[in-house]
């Protein structure tokens, strides 16, 4: 799957396209007429080293973007992990780790860290291995979500402190912010003053409530960040990623359909006989187990569609509808949670 070519560095000298394919160092190129230049080893490792730490130093200044930047700077890292080994990643890691420790803080550093290095180095080891993409992102999940909790539970024993603090502050004073600018503007009259502060509590209150969500989110968008990242940089010097299955294949554990079950029951439990433990668990259970049912019932959908021939734009205008629909959402959560047990697709193929 992954052989010994370099990374070739490409300059557009006409736009006029070619009638024929062209070889050159290895690769076949189609379209415009280009001149290649070979780099060395050498010269690829440091490059990737510093693609790296660029995406890393990006990240905390870009507003919408730096998230993506966040999640994936460490893609670089995976490329120069499966091509020249374990070792030549651990310098962009150490650079890293000092930037985000003087932009950051101690506790900053240290999740971004622990979210997404053991990723980068656990994605080298699979690529090296040749595993399939789906063992990649299924065991990805796990360590990142294990570099998470490492990282909580090094802010809560070493350095003393809540580690949902920053998070939760932050939320605060986000929203806070926003309701001084609108009050000093005269947008806003007392009466909503004290709306908009009340709606900060609830809001800061439901955070602290699905934190562990958003950490399982965070560290899901993660894997893919760096897998998908990770492929382009592959396919810019003509190696191939593993390729997930299509989309109207894509199935979950039934054991998410037994989580929704649970979730149910604690809920009801732990809102009746006043179990805070019990209910938060539940409440973070059923939200994991209702996006994976929603995620299965798209990819339900899919299938039907490619069954009866349905275009693309009928499709994604059905999808939206379904968004701006709580009904129909909820409804196509229960249709995938309930696939996951009844398997519709084999039933679907064996009536055809």
């Amino acid at each position: 799957m992954f052989n010994n070519r370099r990374l070739f560095c490409y300059n557009r000298v006409s736009r006029q396209k070619q009638p024929r394919l062209e070889k050159s160092g290895g690769l076949i190129q189609r379209g415009w007429n280009m001149t290649m230049r070979q780099i060395s080893p050498g010269q690829e490792r440091w490059a990737l080293l510093i693609m790296a730490f660029l995406f890393a130093l990006a990240a905390p200044f870009l507003p919408v973007l730096g998230v993506v930047f966040l999640l994936g700077w460490t893609a670089p890292l995976v490329v120069l992990i499966v091509r020249h080994g374990y070792g030549y990643a651990v310098p962009g890691v150490v650079l890293a780790a000092g930037f985000y420790y003087a932009v950051l803080g101690a506790l900053g550093a240290l999740h971004t860290l622990f979210l997404v290095v053991p990723l980068a180095f656990f994605l080298g080891f699979g690529l090296r291995r040749k595993w399939e993409a789906v063992r990649l992102i299924k065991w990805g999940l796990v360590i990142s979500l294990s570099g998470t909790l490492v990282s909580l539970l090094f802010a809560a024993l070493i350095f003393g402190v809540d580690p949902l603090a920053p998070f939760i502050e932050a939320v605060r004073e986000s929203y806070q912010g926003l309701g001084s600018a609108m009050q000093s503007s005269g947008s806003l009259t007392p009466t909503e003053t004290q709306a908009l502060e009340k709606q900060v509590a609830s809001l800061v209150e439901t955070v602290s409530l699905i934190a562990p969500t958003i950490f399982v989110v965070e560290s899901a968008l993660a894997v893919l960040v760096n897998f998908v990242a990770a492929g382009v940089l592959f396919s810019r010097i003509g190696q191939k990623m593993p390729s997930l299955p299509p989309f109207r294949e894509w199935r979950f554990s039934v054991y998410f359909l037994f989580l929704f079950g649970f979730s149910l029951v604690g809920l009801y439990w732990g809102g009746t006989r006043h179990i805070p433990l019990l209910y938060e668990a539940s409440l973070n259970g059923d939200i994991i187990a209702t996006f994976a049912g929603l995620i299965q019932g798209f990819s339900l959908l899919w299938y039907v569609a490619d069954h009866w021939k349905i275009g693309r734009f009928w499709r994604f205008t059905l999808v939206a509808f379904a968004v701006l629909s709580a009904f129909l959402m909820q409804l196509i959560a229960f249709t995938g949670l309930f696939d996951m047990y009844f398997d519709y697709r084999r039933r679907f193929s064996r009536r055809r």
